[in-house]
């Protein structure tokens, strides 16, 4: 299993189709069906028709790029992609072999792969040592299987259920506890007494919605599985 990253999201509107459609995508839009392709030499002639006055180099580079979107990424393989309109990173297995599909008018290359999670930027380059702003579109990362295991590792919707069913028995206990400071208030005139059940609720409401952002996360990650 190899972990690629991927740099080629479009606009706000490609990334929730990138999103919905569970697919990744190299760009190019503007090459036909590369499905025939058989080497790198094929590609580079197919961008230097388009742009004759490319640089060698760089039509070598992205070349490499684009015949390693078709034919190096397996099935089963890690992928990264970078969000540009959200300080997030999409992870993915990739599921599917490369096609041509026009999905919009830059998503037409792409490979389809199921949503596994997101991760902040800044975490991602620190644990996995990549940078985001370097100028290739697709690269492998280096890492360790204990870290790729990290990443592949998904709760169960059993697992899910169970703690969404502790989490509703908690706010059942929030509730009757909140209701019993609320209970105090009235029952008191003494100011340092009533700041002190201020403070207290207020430190109960604020753990509640801690683990009520972790909850979101974590249903968020499973929609995008599925």
């Amino acid at each position: 299993m190899k972990f690629w990253l991927i740099k080629a999201a479009g606009t706000l509107e490609d990334e929730e189709l990138i999103l919905e459609n569970s697919v990744i995508t190299i760009g190019w839009a503007e090459f036909p069906d590369l499905s025939s392709i058989r080497n790198e030499a094929q590609v580079k002639k197919i961008m230097l028709d388009k742009y004759p006055g490319m640089q060698e180099e760089r039509s070598s580079s992205w070349a490499g790029e684009i015949y390693s979107f078709i034919t190096k990424i397996k099935k089963g393989d890690l992928v990264a992609a970078p969000l540009k309109t959200r300080n997030e990173m999409l992870i993915g297995k990739v599921t599917g072999d490369y096609e041509y599909q026009q999905i919009s008018d830059f998503i037409r290359h792409i490979r389809s792969v199921r949503w596994l999670k997101t991760l902040p930027k800044g975490d991602f380059e620190e644990e996995y040592d990549v940078d985001l702003c370097s100028p290739e579109t697709l690269s492998l990362i280096k890492t360790g299987p204990e870290k790729i295991s990290d990443l592949i590792e998904i709760k169960s919707l059993g697992v899910l259920l169970e703690e969404l069913n502790f989490a509703l028995d908690e706010l059942g206990s929030l509730k009757e506890r909140l209701l019993e400071l609320t209970y105090r208030l009235t029952e008191t005139e003494d100011i340092s007494e009533v700041q002190k059940i201020a403070a207290e609720m207020e430190k109960m409401l604020r753990e509640n919605e801690g683990k009520n952002e972790e909850k979101r996360e974590e249903m968020e990650r499973m929609k995008r599985k599925k």
